[in-house]
C-alpha cells in the first residue's frame, strides 16, 4: 500500500478512536450537545482549511481535555481502571511511531485527512495523558490478592529505591571519573601552554609539526624532531588584531609595550599552539606548534581515554556565552579531530567499544578578518571497559588497586545486607501470607460446616493469637451446635410430650343437665404438671378432679399422668371417694421418688340431687359460692398424696342450690405476680381475697363467663410479666 494511502487509512482509525473516547468523556458531562457541536464544527474546520482546522480542533481538545475530572473511569471496575492504567503506556507508545504517517502535500485532499488524523492523534495522547494522571491519583487496588499486593509494595518500597540508588551511585561514579580525566585534559592543555610561554621548544616531545613566523630555520635538532611548514598566509593580520587587543605594560627600560602572550589558536583549519613576542613593536615574531594526531595521541596515552575534538559556537550575548552548534563556516574553520588509545574492530563487542566518559570546554582565539574572536571547542572523551580497567588493575600505583579492593568489599557487603533484608523480607511476607491464608481456608471450611477444621498457625504475634481464638471460636461453635441440636429434639420431645399431656386432660367439658362444668390448664412451661379431669360414673354420677404436682416440667408431668391413671384404675373399683383417693395415694408412694408429691382434690357430683361429696388431699381449698353471696371452701381431707403409705382421708358433702358455684383452682392463680416485685412477696400476689371478690362479682354469669373473668383480672394483676407457674381451673354452676 502507497504510504499516502497508508497514512489515509491511519487517519481515519485514529478519527474514530477520538470519536469514541469523546463519546466515553461525555457519558458523564456538562451540557454533551453542545461539546458535541463544538467538536463538529472543528472537524469541518479541519476538512474546509487543513491545517489551520487542525491547529484550531487541537487548541479545542486541548482546552476540553484538560480542565475535566475524568469522572467516566469512575463508572468502570477497580480492574478495569488499573489495565486501563497500564494500556494508556502502550497506546502512548504505539501512538509515537504514527508521525510517520503524515505527509506534506498542499491543496490535496490526503492533506486535510491526514490533518484530520493529526487532529485526533494529538487528542488522544492528550486524552491518555490526563488519563493517566487521573488513574494514578485515584487508582485502587482492592482487587488484588494479598500477596500481589505484598509483592508490589516490596517492589515499590524495597527493590526500586534500591535499583535508583545503584543507579545513582554508577551515574555519580562514571561523571565523577569522566570529570577527573576532562580536568586532566584540560591541566595538560595548559602545562602544554605554559611549557611554550616560558620558551620551551615542545618539537619532539610533544608536537610534530611547527613553524617560524616571519620564516626562518629553526635548527637541525628542531627541524629533525618536527617537520617544519610554511607560516600561513593570515599571520600577518593575526599579529595587527591580536596587537590591538593585547594589554599595555612596561617593561624593564620602562617603555610602555604590549604584553606577549601564549595561546590556542585556530587558523589553517587547525588548533595551533602559538608563543607570540614583540607584539605592538615593528618585528612581531611567533613560534607555533599544531595539535595534531601526534600530540593528541601522546594526551590520550596519558589521560586513557579516546579524544574526540569538535567546533561549537560561543558568542557573547548580554554579557553571558551561548553556546550552540557550530555553524557552517564554523566547522569549515576547523572540521574536527579524533584519535583513539588502540584500534576498534567493527565487530568487537560492546565492552569493548568506547563510549562517552566527560567533556570539557576548551577556550581557543579565532582569526576573522574583522579581528580576534574567543571561542570554544568541545574535547569529547571517550573510553571502553579496558580503559577503565587499566586505572584499577593495570596501574603502578597500587593506591587503585585499595580503592577497588575496597569497593569490591563494600559491595559484598551491601549485596550480603540487601540478600539479608530480602530473605527476611521475604520470610515475614510469606508468614503474614501464609497465615491469612490459613485463615481464610479455615472460615471457607467453617462456612461449609465442618466444624472440626483447625487452623495451624506458628506465629507467636496477632496472627497466632487470631488462630487460637479461631481455634476455640470454632469449639465453641461445634459445642454450640451440638447443645441447639440437643435443644431442637429436647423441643421436639417436649412437643410431643405436651401433645400427650393434652390428651391425657379432658377434651371437653362434659354435658350435663341442670349443671354448666367448664375446665381449662395453662402450662408454664412447654409441658405442666396441673391435671383435671371428668370421669363419668354412671347416669347421674360424675367425678371432678384437680391437681398439682411439686416441680415443673418433664418430672412434673410424668407424674401427673401416674397421678391421671392411677385415679382412672381407681375409680373403676366401687368405694367411696375418700377410699378412692387413699388407694391413689398408696400407688403414688410406691411409684415415685419420695421427693415428689402432689396436692389433689376429688370429687362427686350427684346430677340428680345436687350432691357433691369431695376430699381435698393438700390442694388448695375449692371456693363454694352460694346464690345468697356467702361463701365456703372445702378443705377436708388429709395428707398430700405421695408422701406417706397408710393415709386415712376424711370426705365432706355438700349440696348444691340453683345459682351455687364451685371454683376449683391451683396456686398458679393466686400466686400470680405483678411486675417490678419479687416473685415470692406475698403482697404482690393476686391472692385468694381478690379470687373471692372475682367470682362474688361474677358468679350470676354462665360458668365459661365466670371462666374468663378470673383469667382475665389475673392477666390484668401480672400485666405482661411471664406466667411462672401452671394454672388450672375448674367452674361448675348449677344452673337457675
Amino acid at each position: 500500500m502507497p504510504l499516502a494511502a497508508t497514512a489515509v487509512v491511519a487517519s481515519l482509525l485514529l478519527a474514530g478512536s477520538w470519536y469514541q473516547v469523546l463519546a466515553f468523556l461525555l457519558m458523564d458531562s456538562w451540557r454533551p450537545r453542545v461539546w458535541w457541536g463544538l467538536h463538529a464544527f472543528a472537524l469541518v474546520s479541519i476538512l474546509a482549511a487543513d491545517k489551520a482546522g487542525m491547529a484550531f480542533g487541537l487548541m479545542l481538545s486541548g482546552m476540553f481535555l484538560t480542565f475535566r475530572r475524568y469522572s467516566p473511569w469512575r463508572l468502570v471496575s477497580a480492574r478495569n481502571r488499573a489495565l486501563g492504567f497500564g494500556l494508556g503506556f502502550v497506546i502512548l507508545a504505539a501512538l509515537y511511531p504514527a508521525r510517520r504517517f503524515w505527509l506534506d502535500e498542499p491543496g490535496a485532499l490526503v492533506l486535510r485527512l491526514q490533518c484530520l488524523g493529526g487532529w485526533a492523534l494529538g487528542s488522544l495522547v492528550f486524552f491518555w495523558a490526563w488519563s493517566l494522571v487521573h488513574l494514578v491519583l485515584h487508582m485502587r487496588l482492592h482487587f488484588l490478592r494479598l500477596r500481589p499486593k505484598l509483592a508490589a509494595h516490596a517492589v515499590l518500597i524495597g527493590f526500586i529505591p534500591l535499583v535508583l540508588i545503584s543507579l545513582l551511585g554508577v551515574v555519580i561514579l562514571y561523571t565523577g571519573l569522566g570529570g577527573s580525566r576532562a580536568v586532566r585534559t584540560r591541566e595538560t592543555l595548559e602545562s602544554w601552554r605554559l611549557m611554550a610561554d616560558r620558551g620551551s621548544d615542545l618539537c619532539g616531545a610533544v608536537f610534530d609539526t611547527t613553524f617560524t613566523w616571519p620564516a626562518r630555520s629553526t635548527g637541525s635538532a628542531a627541524a629533525g624532531a618536527c617537520a617544519v611548514i610554511s607560516p600561513p598566509e593570515v599571520m600577518d593580520g593575526v599579529a595587527r588584531n591580536l596587537a590591538g587587543v593585547m594589554p599595555v605594560m612596561k617593561n624593564a627600560s620602562g617603555n610602555v609595550v604590549r604584553s606577549d602572550t601564549t595561546d590556542w589558536f585556530v587558523f589553517d583549519h587547525a588548533i595551533w599552539l602559538v608563543r607570540w613576542r614583540g607584539l605592538g613593536t615593528q618585528q612581531p615574531q611567533a613560534r607555533a606548534w599544531k595539535l595534531g594526531v601526534k600530540p593528541l595521541r601522546t594526551l590520550a596515552g596519558v589521560i586513557g581515554a579516546a579524544i574526540d575534538i569538535s567546533s561549537i559556537s560561543a558568542r557573547q550575548q548580554d554579557g553571558n556565552l551561548v553556546l550552540g552548534s557550530a555553524t557552517e563556516d564554523e566547522r569549515k574553520l576547523f572540521p574536527g579531530l579524533k584519535v583513539s588509545t588502540r584500534d576498534i574492530a567493527p565487530d568487537s563487542p560492546f565492552w569493548d567499544k568506547t563510549m562517552f566518559f566527560g567533556g570539557t570546554l576548551f577556550p581557543v582565539l579565532e582569526y576573522h578578518p574583522d579581528g580576534i574572536h574567543q571561542d570554544m571547542v568541545f574535547i569529547n572523551l571517550k573510553v571502553g571497559w579496558p580503559e577503565i580497567s587499566a586505572d584499577f588493575f593495570h596501574g603502578e600505583s597500587n593506591l587503585n588497586i585499595a580503592v577497588v579492593v575496597v569497593l569490591g568489599l563494600l559491595v559484598v557487603l551491601f549485596l550480603v545486607l540487601e540478600l539479608f533484608a530480602v530473605f527476611f523480607g521475604v520470610r515475614i511476607t510469606e508468614g503474614i501470607v501464609s497465615a491469612v491464608h490459613a485463615l481464610h481456608r479455615g472460615m471457607t471450611a467453617v462456612a461449609g460446616g465442618d466444624l472440626d477444621t483447625r487452623v495451624a498457625v506458628p506465629n507467636e504475634d496477632e496472627f497466632g493469637d487470631l488462630a487460637a481464638g479461631f481455634n476455640e471460636m470454632t469449639a465453641s461453635l461445634k459445642k454450640g451446635r451440638e447443645i441447639a441440636l440437643a435443644n431442637d429434639r429436647l423441643k421436639q420431645e417436649l412437643a410431643t410430650a405436651r401433645a400427650i399431656q393434652e390428651r391425657l386432660l379432658p377434651a371437653a367439658a362434659p354435658e350435663l343437665e341442670g349443671y354448666e362444668v367448664v375446665g381449662t390448664s395453662i402450662p408454664s412451661r412447654e409441658i405442666g404438671g396441673d391435671y383435671y379431669d371428668f370421669l363419668a360414673q354412671g347416669e347421674d354420677l360424675v367425678g371432678i378432679a384437680i391437681g398439682d404436682v411439686s416441680g415443673k416440667g418433664m418430672p412434673a408431668a410424668l407424674l401427673m399422668s401416674n397421678l391421671q391413671a392411677s385415679l382412672h384404675g381407681q375409680v373403676l373399683h366401687p368405694g367411696s371417694v375418700a377410699s378412692v383417693v387413699a388407694s391413689v395415694n398408696e400407688l403414688l408412694v410406691r411409684s415415685t421418688d419420695p421427693h415428689m408429691f402432689a396436692t389433689f382434690f376429688y370429687g362427686l357430683l350427684d346430677t340428680g340431687s345436687g350432691r357433691f361429696t369431695c376430699t381435698n388431699a393438700g390442694h388448695n381449698p375449692p371456693l363454694v359460692v352460694r346464690r345468697d353471696g356467702s361463701i365456703a371452701e372445702l378443705g377436708r381431707g388429709g395428707l398430700l398424696l405421695g408422701m406417706l403409705e397408710g393415709q386415712v382421708y376424711q370426705q365432706e358433702e355438700i349440696t348444691l342450690a340453683p345459682g351455687d358455684v364451685i371454683v376449683l383452682y391451683t396456686d398458679g392463680i393466686t400466686e400470680a405476680v405483678g411486675p417490678g416485685v419479687e416473685e415470692d412477696d406475698p403482697d404482690a400476689m393476686f391472692g385468694e381475697d381478690a379470687l373471692r371478690r372475682v367470682v362474688l362479682e361474677n358468679r350470676h354469669l354462665p360458668a365459661a363467663g365466670i371462666q374468663e373473668a378470673i383469667l382475665a383480672a389475673v392477666a390484668e394483676h401480672t400485666a405482661g410479666v411471664p406466667q411462672s407457674d401452671d394454672i388450672t381451673l375448674v367452674v361448675i354452676r348449677r344452673r337457675d
